[in-house]
């Protein structure tokens, strides 16, 4: 077959076999003495071997390789494209979930700018990548490997003050160490976490201590409601901690606005501990180890930017100042005497 009737067959363009030629991937079997290339019915089964291998993603020069070198280790290809086509299909999610968010945005505002659309990419690009970093490092997790967020979680703890009668929701609970102890002195105790294999652990170590007024479900800020009815439950106090510097600010003015209407009128405080600017934190770059600060993955707040979150809603907000770049924050719902 001459070129033009072969490409025809196999449904390709005469340049893609010319340029096949070119790079010795696909040459024809013979040429006549005036130069017409003449392909064979082999030359078609190599041609189909060439289109197929490339739908799984593999380039021109692998497939060179891997049909024309005697002893290619065909697993080791593979294995290699199948991990790139994995880490593909991560970033198609991701791009997606951007997508729908921000459609979501525009239904409900009607408006969406580019600078809001680069944030709901970046977001979800972090929330993915940071769902990846903890259901790796689940099994070996530590809650206080760093001693700041140690010391949140024991003030934050003191000062929810809990009571039998508090349904207590942690946002961003981790293993659930700092849950499961509140979880002796409440009624139930809820933790959400984006992480599925943070949310396995601590099922599994509220088990392991018999902690049956416990829940713990995969969740995010913006939808922790995914996988359980919160405003079904009359969440009293919402507790976070070293969780919400991974938002940026805008983020988590919305993250807190959810916190509030899902709490609805049974709620009554809501306890934040983080990373919080108090301070220039350029002046305490030697300590960023220390307090467990990333700058190139965390957003973290200054203190200003934090309490403005609770700024048009009915709380008082108080202060805890633990360290120039770490801190507690406590907003207390504010009695409505008309109601009562």
């Amino acid at each position: 077959m001459k070129i033009s009737e072969f490409a025809k067959r196999a449904g390709v363009t005469v340049k893609t076999l010319l340029h096949y030629d070119k790079i010795g991937l696909l040459q024809p079997s013979t040429k006549t003495e005036t130069g017409y290339r003449v392909y064979s019915d082999m030359d078609f089964i190599k041609l189909q071997q060439i289109t197929t291998l490339k739908f799984v993603g593999l380039s021109l020069e692998e497939i060179k390789k891997l049909l024309n070198e005697k002893g290619r280790d065909i697993e080791s290809v593979i294995d290699i494209q199948t991990r790139a086509l994995e880490e593909k299909k991560k970033n198609i999610e991701i791009v997606i979930t951007a997508l729908n968010k921000a459609q979501k945005k525009i239904q409900s505002n009607n408006f969406l700018d580019v600078q809001q659309f680069i944030d709901i990419i970046r977001i979800t690009n972090m929330e993915t990548s940071a769902k990846q970093r903890f259901n790796n490092a689940s099994k070996q997790y530590v809650t206080d490997s760093y001693y700041w967020r140690a010391k949140t979680a024991e003030l934050i703890n003191e000062l929810v003050n809990p009571n039998v009668n508090d349904v207590v929701l942690d946002l961003g609970c981790g293993t659930g160490k700092q849950l499961i102890q509140l979880s002796q002195k409440v009624r139930l105790a809820i933790g959400v976490d984006i992480s599925e294999g943070m949310v396995i652990q601590a099922k599994e170590s509220a088990k392991s201590v018999g902690m049956d007024n416990t829940e713990f479900y995969i969740g995010t800020f913006e939808q922790p409601s995914l996988n359980v009815d919160l405003k079904a439950r009359h969440v009293t106090k919402i507790i976070s901690n070293y969780a919400l510097h991974h938002l940026t600010t805008e983020f988590k003015k919305r993250a807190i606005k959810e916190m509030i209407a899902l709490g609805g009128e049974s709620l009554k405080s809501i306890i934040i501990g983080d990373l919080i600017f108090f301070e220039n934190p350029d002046d305490y770059k030697e300590e960023f180890a220390l307090i467990g600060y990333g700058p190139k993955v965390d957003f973290p707040s200054s203190i200003e930017e934090l309490t403005d979150c609770f700024q048009s809603f009915n709380f008082t907000v108080e202060v805890h100042k633990l360290h120039p770049l770490v801190g507690v924050i406590v907003a207390n719902a504010k009695i409505n005497y008309d109601k009562k």
